[in-house]
């Protein structure tokens, strides 16, 4: 299933508030949401998941499922 994940800052000192962190599109199964791990690392940092939405489409004219997953995070 194809999946776009966005990492969005909540709090930082070097990011504002909102601030996408990064994108990243894979071929990922429907489970990939519980998958998450609760801290990820970026550019030397760390961010604490703070919460998860995941947003699923079913194209019919392609017969195609989609995923969003947007990540909210706060650096630790």
């Amino acid at each position: 299933m194809k999946t776009i994940v966005k990492y969005v800052v909540l709090k930082s000192l070097d990011y504002q508030l909102g601030t996408p962190l990064f994108q990243e599109e894979l071929d990922a199964e429907g489970s990939y949401f519980d998958q998450i791990p609760s801290v990820i690392q970026y550019q030397n940092h760390q961010f604490k998941v703070k919460s998860k939405e995941l947003k699923r489409i079913f194209l019919a004219e392609e017969n195609e499922d989609t995923q969003t997953i947007i990540v909210k995070v706060l650096a630790i």
